[in-house]
């Protein structure tokens, strides 16, 4: 048995984090059964991704919350997704618990049919993307045979007396409500006086950055090679919103873009949707560019523009066609008067 705990400071301790202990019992997992109150879109794709890539051949995951909750589109397109994944190649299933709200959180991990480990606690599947959204969790790890046991049964007696395929269920009232940056780290939303005020001071400096549709870089750095730790072998997958933009020597080389190591690599920025956070230019020439304190901030406000479009599904690769849905292929960064603040449009007509 084994405590596992967030860790943010100033509250620090010894113990390991739920995401730790989960990634570490991945490798020794042939099968996975998971029931939780909530999950988001993004965990959905990195469960998927991080069973695929620790070659964990059954996943079967309940959701106790939503069906009285409400998905947002994203999220109930994602499960749905991910249970035809799953149905389709004999590997598991996405069930809903409909007669109740269920708000538990189990993880019960298999080898060869046998339980030889679980963890119970407050962590709900947006866990396993470390997400920093400054919630402090609290679970614990278990191993000995009667919790396992028990544990194994009531996910058992759950999913037979109390779920349905989410397949079976027509879901067709949604959660509009959809704010990915919302509670966010590093991430503040600004009022709409002071989103005006920045528009209004904007100058005619203006460096138009293209995204581009590399496979496994830039907004698609998900589909490259996860982090493996050697000492383990565990394979960690690149986060769904973690996102680097390279940007062309041709725009970084003009006057008046941040410079890599000067005063000006690191600035605030407000965008035209009324978010504010920091960015850093980095690298050669000043080609990498990205937000500070998390790499996903960038991800999120550029992939999650064109999820709410209905341009970009997630799990699915940012291309030139999910651009050319949205309407746009490059965000502006133009220079305003105020002091260490530029402003980000990527809005469309």
């Amino acid at each position: 048995m084994d405590f596992l705990y967030s860790n943010f400071p100033p509250m620090r301790t010894d113990s390991p984090t739920f995401a730790d202990a989960f990634y570490e019992l991945l490798p020794q997992t042939d099968e996975l059964d998971i029931a939780v109150g909530y999950i988001t879109s993004d965990s959905l794709i990195e469960l998927q991704r991080a069973a695929e890539l620790n070659r964990v051949n059954k996943v079967n995951l309940i959701i106790g919350m939503h069906y009285f909750d409400r998905f947002t589109r994203t999220e109930y397109r994602t499960a749905k997704q991910l249970n035809d994944f799953l149905t389709q190649n004999n590997h598991g299933e996405v069930r809903l618990v409909t007669p109740f709200r269920f708000h538990g959180k189990l993880y019960s991990f298999k080898q060869n049919d046998n339980v030889f480990a679980g963890i119970i606690g407050s962590n709900n599947l947006s866990s396993i993307v470390d997400s920093r959204n400054g919630i402090y969790e609290a679970s614990m790890l278990i191993n000995d045979r009667d919790s396992l046991n028990k544990m194994d049964n009531f996910i058992r007696e759950l999913n037979v007396s109390s779920t349905q395929n989410i397949a079976d269920l027509t879901i067709e009232d949604f959660n509009q409500h959809n704010d990915l940056l919302e509670g966010q780290d590093y991430v503040e939303k600004v009022s709409a006086e002071e989103l005006f005020r920045c528009m209004n001071e904007r100058t005619e400096l203006t460096f138009n950055i293209p995204i581009k549709d590399a496979p496994k870089s830039n907004l698609n750095v998900f589909f490259g090679k996860g982090r493996e730790t050697m000492t383990t072998g565990v394979i960690r997958p690149r986060h769904w919103y973690e996102s680097e933009i390279i940007v062309s020597k041709a725009i970084t080389s003009i006057q008046g873009y941040p410079k890599a190591n000067t005063d000006t690599a690191s600035f605030n920025v407000i965008t035209d949707d009324g978010w504010k956070f920091r960015c850093k230019v980095s690298g050669d020439y000043s080609k990498n560019f990205r937000t500070e304190g998390d790499l996903r901030i960038l991800g999120k406000w550029l992939k999650g523009r064109l999820e709410n479009a209905d341009a970009l599904a997630v799990g699915e690769p940012v291309t030139r066609d999910v651009l050319e849905r949205y309407g746009r292929d490059y965000f502006s960064l133009t220079k305003t008067r105020i002091p260490d603040l530029w402003y980000l449009d990527f809005g469309v007509n």
